[in-house]
């Protein structure tokens, strides 16, 4: 949504746009500590004409203002009916059984004036300044990496918390619901909405967490030069054939793996899966599923909602622990909580992946927690965006890309980490004719072993070579994509229809 961009009106000519941003930044930060600590009701009209001031000599407009002071607003609307009439002891007004306190009132006037001022002068240090150039000038200035860390996820918390609670908006008002009507159903709808935005914000940190463990955040000091120099791996080139033009599939493929693909001539799985089994609390997800990939393979995970492809992968990824079972990654355990940079993951919304101020940044975060050389990051990045055919995006915010877009993106900060094997939680989801046309035909030209869990069975024809079918917690087929999907009966009784394309159709001449 445009309206929550912080630095859409970073290309201004103020003397505040004009500012050194090293020295905007320590003195406005400054100022915000010196907000915060505001005890006294007298200083509040100086720190509002403080504030007023600041903003004024910012030239931006009003409604950059107004537009994210709105958002924020409800939150002071909650606490005016709080504090005033329920902290406190002097009684000022009665109102029928509710009596306004002097205490509350003054404590809501000082909390409001401290939110408000702290708020507009951090929107003038944001939004006279690109927000690269911020992020740059914090680690420019030797801030300890946690704070660069926290001013990058606030960022993307603030504008995507904002975006959903647009849309929430809008899909009460297409229902009749007016905020500015005051009642007491009003109220409890209000409430509503803010207790839903922080239980679905709360769900998405733990999406983006999970995202940024599995490419590696907090492990950069433990991974050895040696456990860096295994996971290298040839980038896939760029320009790959199509299957069915020249490139052989399923058990043909050759694989990439030289000396750890092959024993005696004889080719090892690159992933085994064993006797697993797991379950949230007393729910059981997974029960005895086993099944190995061979290097090369493009394997479909097919089945119902909730059959657990997601659980499954984050199972193989290490984000998950299971009760029981074997996961091995070429013969080698996958230790839960370890960091896996062999398997990359590229989780159904792109949105939960995409958490760095611009693409080049979010492609690096992965090689940059790998303990690589800034060299090695920089070939890598380059090589990622250009499989994927993002180059031109490399200094974009990622969320002012579109579905498509964001999807690429989120593929190359995976194919960066150069992964052995890698799994795709609904790729396609979301995305229109030409953006979905276009991730086919990535996918068929990936080198790399794939694990693709879609509900598009006709992608899954065109892409894997190989389908596990997954419900009632057991892998119930493994097969050809064409026998286990042609076949109608197995099909339905897994809830599921036999795709399209393998139907027989009669055309009237």
């Amino acid at each position: 949504m445009h309206n929550f961009w912080i630095d859409e009106y970073a290309h201004l000519d103020s003397p505040l746009h004009r500012w050194e941003p090293r020295s905007k930044l320590i003195a406005l930060l400054a100022l915000i500590f010196a907000f915060s600590f505001v005890r006294d009701l007298q200083l509040v009209p100086l720190m509002i004409a403080v504030t007023v001031g600041l903003y004024a000599l910012s030239r931006l407009p009003v409604s950059f203002l107004i537009n994210r002071l709105r958002y924020p607003g409800y939150f002071l609307l909650i606490m005016a009916v709080i504090l005033p009439f329920f902290a406190g002891e002097t009684e000022i007004a009665r109102i029928g059984p509710v009596a306004l306190h002097e205490e509350g009132l003054l404590s809501f006037v000082l909390i409001a004036a401290r939110f408000g001022c702290i708020l507009t002068v951090g929107l003038v240090l944001f939004g006279t300044v690109p927000f690269l150039t911020t992020v740059k000038t914090m680690r420019s200035l030797g801030l300890p990496a946690i704070l660069a860390d926290m001013m990058l996820l606030s960022f993307r918390y603030l504008f995507e918390i904002g975006d959903m609670l647009h849309r929430m908006e809008t899909a009460m008002r297409l229902r009749g619901f007016r905020a500015g009507r005051f009642s007491w159903r009003g109220l409890q709808t209000l409430a509503a909405l803010a207790g839903s935005l922080l239980i679905r914000s709360f769900e998405q940190s733990e999406r983006v967490y999970k995202a940024m463990i599995l490419r590696g955040y907090g492990h950069a000091e433990q991974l050895t030069a040696e456990s860096a120099e295994k996971s290298k791996l040839t980038p896939p080139p760029s320009p790959l054939p199509a299957r069915g033009e020249g490139e052989s599939s399923g058990s043909e493929v050759p694989s990439p793996f030289t000396g750890r693909g092959f024993r005696g001539g004889v080719r090892l799985p690159i992933l085994t899966v064993a006797d697993l089994n797991f379950a949230y609390g007393d729910h059981t997800v997974l029960r005895d599923v086993s099944f190995a990939l061979h290097p090369g393979e493009r394997v479909g995970l097919i089945g119902p909602n909730g059959a657990g492809k997601t659980s499954l992968f984050l199972l193989i990824a290490g984000v998950l622990k299971p009760a029981s079972g074997v996961i091995a990654l070429a013969e080698k355990p996958v230790k839960y909580g370890d960091f896996h940079p062999e398997i990359g993951l590229v989780f159904q919304n792109p949105d939960d992946q995409l958490f760095s101020p611009s693409v080049w940044d979010d492609v690096a975060f992965g090689p940059q927690n790998m303990g690589l050389s800034e060299a090695e990051i920089e070939t890598r990045v380059r090589d990622a965006l250009a499989t994927v055919g993002a180059a031109a995006w490399a200094e974009r915010p990622p969320h002012h890309l579109s579905g498509g877009e964001k999807r690429m993106v989120s593929i190359a900060g995976v194919l960066a980490m150069q992964p052995q094997l890698v799994i795709y939680d609904e790729p396609d989801a979301n995305l229109d004719v030409r953006s979905r046309r276009r991730l086919i035909q990535f996918l068929q030209a990936s080198r790399q072993t794939l694990l693709v869990a879609s509900h598009d069975l006709e992608l899954i024809l065109e892409v894997c070579d190989r389908v596990l079918l997954l419900d009632d917690h057991r892998i119930a087929a493994d097969g050809d994509p064409r026998v286990i999907m042609g076949n109608r009966t197995l099909m339905e009784a897994h809830g599921l229809e036999k795709p399209h394309s393998l139907i027989p159709h009669r055309h009237a001449i």
